[in-house]
C-alpha cells in the first residue's frame, strides 16, 4: 500500500487580508474565464493568476481560499491528451512498465533461476526500491533548479536516460548457468545439491542495475507527477482528480503490459514458467531498452511546461518548506505516511516459497492473475473517479486494509494446511485484493493533490512520498530478523518439501502475525483528514511546532540509515548468514 499525503495549516487570516483575498481570487476568476480553450492559454492563465507572491507568502489562509475560489471557476482543465502533452501519459506508461518489469522479474530470476533463499529475496525488493526515498530530494531539486528554463522536462528526459543505461548493461551481460541442476525437460531438481553455487556472489550484477532502473524511473516518475499536479489544480474542485484519475488508469495498464510481456516471453521452466521456450532474464532487458529508445523523444517533444523566466531561490524554498513541515497539519500526515507503511509493509519471509512450492504458483498464471487484477484496478479506479470523489478518505482506507486482509487470509491457510493447494485458488486473490487497493492508491493521490502548495507541487510530493518510503527498508528488516527467529527456518526450501504438521503451524502463526501488524495501522487513521474540506480547515486552523517537526523527520532519517545498513549485509554472500539480520548463522 502507498500513502501519499499532503498537508498544511495557518492561523485565521484578519478582515483587512480578507478584502484583498476576495479581491484576487475575484482576479484570478476573471482571468481564468477570459482563458482560452488551448492548452497553451489555459497553463498561461494558471500560472499568471498563481504567481502573486501572496500564494508563497506568510498568509497561508489566502493560499487555500485562492485554491476554493480557483476550483470554482468555469475554466476549462487542462488536457493530457493532446500533441502538446500526450507525452506525459505515454511517458507514465512506460515509466510504470519498466518499474514493473524490474519487481516482476524477483520471483522467477532471484528465487528460482538464482536460488537464493526467501529472506535473501526480501532483503532484495526492498534494497532496490530504496531510490524511492528520494522522492523528496528529487521534488526539491525540480522545484529549485530548472534546466534550459523547465522545472519538469529536462529531469523526465534525464530519468529515461538513467533507465535507458541500467538496461543496456543488463542487456550486455553474460548469464551465467542457473544454480540448481535441471532435468531434461527443464524443470529443477530441488532435492540435489547445486550445480552452480558461484551463481549466488554474482547476484549483485543484476541486484545494483536493477537498482539503477528504478532509480531512473523514479527521476522520471517525480518530474511527471510535479508537471501533473500542476494540471491537477485548475481543475474545478467538484472535478479536482479526474486528470489524476485518468493518469492512474495509464499508468494501470503499463504495469498491466509488463504482466503479458513477462507471463509470456519469460515463462521458460528455467524461470519457474511451463514453457519450453522463453526469453532469458538479458533477452528481456534488451526489449525493454528498445522501448525506452523510442519514448525518450517523445518525453521532451510531447511534454508541454511553460518556460521559467527566473529562477526560484534555493534558501528561499527551503526555509518556506521548513515553516510548511513545521505545521502540524502536515506533521501528522507525515507521520500517518511513515508508520502505516511500515506496519502494511512488514511481511513473513515464508511468502515466496509457500506460494512457489506450496501453492505450485507458475510465472504464467502469476502474471495472468496480476493481468485481471490490474485490469479491475482501471475499471474500479474510473468508478471512483465517477461516484465516489466525495466519499471520506478515512472511510477508503480502513475499507481497504480491512478487505485486503480478509480476501488474502482465506487463500493463504487453506493453501498452508493442505486443504486447497491450487495455483488458480491462491491467485484468486491477487484480482479480489486488487478492487480496494485501486481504491486505497486513488485516495492516497487525491490527498496530494489536494494538499499540495503551488509552486512548491515537486516538494509536496516528494516530502510525503520519502518519509512514506523511508519505512520499507525498516520494515523489511525487522520482519527479516523477527520471522528469522522462528523454528524450523521460515527460509529453508527443505523445510516446503518435507511439509509437516509442525511445520504448517510455524508458518500460519507468521502470517497471523503478518495480519495483526497490518491491521494495527488503522490506529493511526485519525491522523488524516476525512475529504477536501477538513484538508483546507486544517491549513487555516492547525499551529506550528518545531520540535514535532525535527521528530517527523528525525526519526524516519535514523530508521532510513539503519535499514539501509542491515540490507546492504543482507545481500553479501559473507555476511547475509548472520543472525542478526535474519540469516540461519554461519
Amino acid at each position: 500500500m502507498r500513502v501519499s499525503i499532503k498537508s498544511e495549516g495557518d492561523g485565521s487570516a484578519d478582515s483587512d487580508s480578507q478584502t484583498d483575498l476576495e479581491h484576487t481570487a475575484s482576479t484570478a476568476t476573471t482571468l481564468k474565464k477570459a482563458a482560452s480553450n488551448t492548452f497553451s492559454h489555459c497553463t498561461t492563465a494558471f500560472f499568471a493568476s498563481s504567481s502573486d507572491d501572496s500564494m508563497f507568502g506568510d498568509d497561508d489562509s489566502q493560499v487555500s481560499a485562492m485554491e476554493l475560489s480557483s476550483g470554482a471557476s468555469d475554466a476549462e482543465a487542462v488536457s493530457i491528451w493532446t500533441w502538446k502533452t500526450c507525452g506525459l501519459p505515454i511517458s507514465g506508461f512506460f515509466l510504470a512498465f519498466v518499474n514493473a518489469i524490474a519487481s516482476g522479474v524477483v520471483y522467477g530470476f532471484f528465487l528460482g533461476y538464482m536460488g537464493l533463499d526467501s529472506y535473501i529475496i526480501s532483503s532484495i525488493g526492498a534494497l532496490m526500491k530504496l531510490p524511492e526515498v528520494l522522492l523528496l530530494p528529487l521534488g526539491v531539486l525540480n522545484d529549485c533548479l530548472p534546466i534550459f528554463g523547465y522545472s519538469r522536462k529536462p529531469y523526465l528526459a534525464l530519468g529515461w536516460l538513467i533507465c535507458g543505461s541500467a538496461l543496456l548493461v543488463m542487456s550486455l551481460k553474460t548469464l551465467p548457468a542457473p544454480y540448481y541442476c535441471q532435468f531434461p525437460d527443464g524443470t529443477y531438481d530441488w532435492m540435489s545439491p547445486p550445480c552452480n553455487p558461484d551463481i549466488h556472489s554474482q547476484r549483485n550484477w543484476y541486484v545494483f542495475p536493477l537498482f539503477l532502473l528504478i532509480a531512473g524511473a523514479q527521476v522520471g516518475s517525480v518530474a511527471g507527477e510535479g508537471l501533473l499536479l500542476e494540471y491537477s489544480r485548475q481543475e474545478p474542485i467538484e472535478r479536482r482528480g479526474q486528470i489524476k484519475a485518468q493518469m492512474t488508469m495509464v499508468t494501470t495498464a503499463g504495469a498491466l503490459a509488463s504482466s503479458v510481456v513477462i507471463g509470456f516471453l519469460m515463462n521458460s521452466k528455467a524461470y519457474l514458467g511451463t514453457f519450453d521456450w522463453g526469453l532469458s532474464f538479458s533477452g528481456l532487458m534488451t526489449v525493454c531498452l528498445v522501448m525506452v529508445i523510442f519514448v525518450i523523444p517523445i518525453s521532451w517533444l510531447c511534454v508541454h511546461e511553460d518556460r521559467k523566466t527566473t529562477r526560484p531561490s534555493s534558501r528561499e524554498h527551503m526555509k518556506s518548506s521548513w515553516k510548511l513541515v513545521k505545521k502540524k497539519a502536515l506533521s501528522s500526515v507525515l507521520c500517518f505516511a511513515f508508520v502505516v507503511q511500515f506496519f502494511v509493509a512488514s511481511s513473513t519471509t515464508a511468502a515466496p516459497l509457500v506460494r512457489s512450492q506450496w501453492a505450485g504458483v507458475k510465472v504464467l498464471q502469476q502474471q495472468i492473475f496480476g493481468m485481471g487484477g490490474m485490469f479491475v484496478m482501471m475499471v474500479v479506479t474510473w468508478i471512483y473517479k465517477e461516484y465516489f470523489l466525495q466519499m471520506s478518505w478515512r472511510k477508503a482506507i480502513l475499507l481497504s486494509i480491512l478487505a485486503v486482509t480478509i480476501s488474502d487470509c482465506v487463500p493463504t491457510f487453506l493453501t498452508i494446511f493442505g486443504v486447497v493447494r491450487d495455483q488458480y485458488f491462491y491467485l484468486g486473490e491477487d484480482v479480489a485484493g486488487s478492487i480496494p487497493k485501486a481504491a486505497l492508491a486513488l485516495v492516497s493521490n487525491l490527498m496530494i493533490i489536494e494538499l499540495a502548495e503551488t509552486g512548491r507541487e515537486g516538494l509536496c510530493y516528494g516530502l510525503v512520498g520519502t518519509l512514506q518510503h523511508a519505512s520499507l527498508p525498516l520494515s523489511t528488516v525487522v520482519s527479516n530478523q523477527v520471522y528469522g527467529l522462528f523454528t524450523p527456518s521460515l527460509s529453508k526450501l527443505d523445510n516446503y518439501v518435507a511439509d509437516t504438521s509442525q511445520f504448517r503451524a510455524i508458518v500460519a502463526w507468521s502470517y497471523g502475525l503478518t495480519y495483526v501488524t497490518s491491521l494495527l495501522s488503522l490506529l493511526a487513521l485519525p491522523l488524516i483528514p476525512r475529504q477536501k474540506a477538513e484538508a483546507h480547515r486544517r491549513k487555516i486552523e492547525w499551529s506550528s511546532n518545531s520540535a514535532m517537526a525535527f521528530l517527523v523527520l528525525f526519526i524516519p532519517a535514523m530508521a532510513l540509515l539503519y535499514g539501509i545498513t542491515v540490507l546492504v549485509l543482507t545481500t553479501q554472500p559473507r555476511t547475509a548468514c548472520w543472525r542478526w539480520i535474519g540469516g540461519p548463522g554461519c
